[in-house]
């Protein structure tokens, strides 16, 4: 006698519909794109690399928002807001590097 799974008393793959989406994301080359974009400036250029330092030395270390101003609460978001953008080109700097470092090791 074969003994059988029972769908009943299966337990649910709560993470199926997520695990779907990341395999049809992760090969479309749309997506890395704009990382792949931000590498090649910012880290193979060497003008795009001294760019990044001079925004990290002037923009990202400093505070912004003068804390002695009245409306300091305001321009502390609008100053997280200023660095984000570039927080995420240094992000698509790291992921594609990350990718060409996993891709090597394949």
């Amino acid at each position: 006698m074969e003994i059988k799974d029972n769908p009943l008393i299966q337990p649910e793959d709560f993470l199926f519909g997520y695990r779907q989406k990341i395999d049809a994301l992760k090969n479309n080359p749309a997506l890395f794109e704009f990382d792949k974009l931000c590498y090649e400036l910012f880290k193979m250029n060497p003008q795009g690399q001294r760019f990044m330092e001079l925004v990290h030395d002037r923009y990202l270390i400093p505070s912004l928002a003068d804390r002695s101003s009245a409306n300091y609460a305001y321009m502390a978001i609008w100053a997280d807001g200023f660095k984000d953008a570039y927080r995420m080109i240094l992000q698509s700097i790291n992921s594609h590097d990350q990718r060409i470092k996993h891709e090597g090791n394949k």
